[in-house]
């Protein structure tokens, strides 16, 4: 996997010599495939590869789900407690760590505490914080390197998206070079950032803008992170001028510092953020949320 050769083989190497911590901590930016890695590695680890090997334990939230259950790590004990199928080694990996409640990171706590030999737990992490120190403390840290912009790119040319090289740069700026963010949402954020753009332009939000929100299949975080690049750029175009503009956002910033002072786009930056991430967590009209943020835009 690109990105990943150097940590695969320190990680073999420690296998091969017998030192192989029980417990790795995966950490690193999300959806750069930390998971995939862990998965990758293991199979390699344990042999003959199956559609689901018999000695490999997948610990995932539930889609419908925003944490890990209690549930979920408790089948970590009964598999961990059963024979090994084929290989002589098994292997647990929990995809994330970052989204167990409090009872499953306590379950997990427990498990740590009495490892059982030839058993290897790989936890994924993106945010380091929301793991339990006590959890921490008991696996080897093992960070992820960025990817760097070629990875990236390249990452993208293996899954045949073929985006303009102008594109591909905007696409590793607002998804902060996660190949898994451009090849999901890529063409979305894309066309929705550069509509949006031309509706702050045109002082008159598109209609097609306006069918995109209203889609009840519409991701509402294509509007969070697109909304969310648009205030970032703002703010380093008011730092200074030496910024690689995408679609129409020098002719925006332009008459936005034109029309307002650098206190009022802060005042308005901050406003219209807390009403996004009230709309996220509280389930809001998305529409209205829109129009409300675009108003205060252009005609505060």
């Amino acid at each position: 996997m690109i990105g990943f050769t150097s940590t695969k083989s320190a990680l073999l190497t420690s296998y091969q010599n017998k030192k192989l911590h029980h417990a790795i901590l995966l950490h690193g930016k999300k959806g750069i495939g930390k998971a995939t890695f862990a998965r990758e590695f293991a199979e390699e680890i344990l042999g003959n590869k199956f559609a689901s090997h018999p000695d490999l334990f997948l610990v995932e939230k539930d889609p419908e789900k925003r944490e890990i259950n209690v549930d979920k790590i408790r089948k970590i004990a009964e598999f961990a407690n059963q024979t090994s199928a084929i290989s002589p080694n098994k292997f647990i990996i929990i995809d994330s760590a970052c989204e167990l409640n409090k009872s499953a990171a306590n379950a997990l706590l427990k498990l740590l505490e009495e490892p059982r030999p030839n058993n290897f737990l790989i936890l994924v992490s993106h945010n380091l914080n929301r793991v339990l120190p006590t959890i921490r403390s008991r696996c080897q840290i093992v960070k992820i390197p960025d990817l760097s912009a070629d990875d990236f790119t390249e990452i993208l040319r293996q899954k045949n998206l073929h985006f303009s090289a102008k594109d591909q740069q905007f696409l590793a700026e607002i998804c902060d070079n996660s190949p898994a963010d451009a090849i999901n949402l890529g063409l979305e954020l894309t066309r929705f950032y550069e509509l949006f753009l031309r509706s702050l332009y045109n002082k008159k939000i598109s209609e097609d803008l306006l069918k995109k929100i209203a889609d009840k299949n519409f991701s509402f975080s294509i509007f969070e992170k697109s909304y969310e690049f648009f205030i970032s750029r703002l703010m380093q175009n008011l730092n200074s001028s030496d910024l690689n503009f995408y679609f129409d956002e020098e002719k925006v910033f332009l008459n936005l510092r034109q029309k307002f002072s650098a206190q009022k786009i802060f005042l308005i930056a901050d406003e219209s953020l807390i009403l996004l991430r009230k709309t996220a967590s509280l389930s809001l009209d998305r529409k209205l949320t829109l129009i409300n943020i675009f108003n205060q835009i252009c005609y505060e």
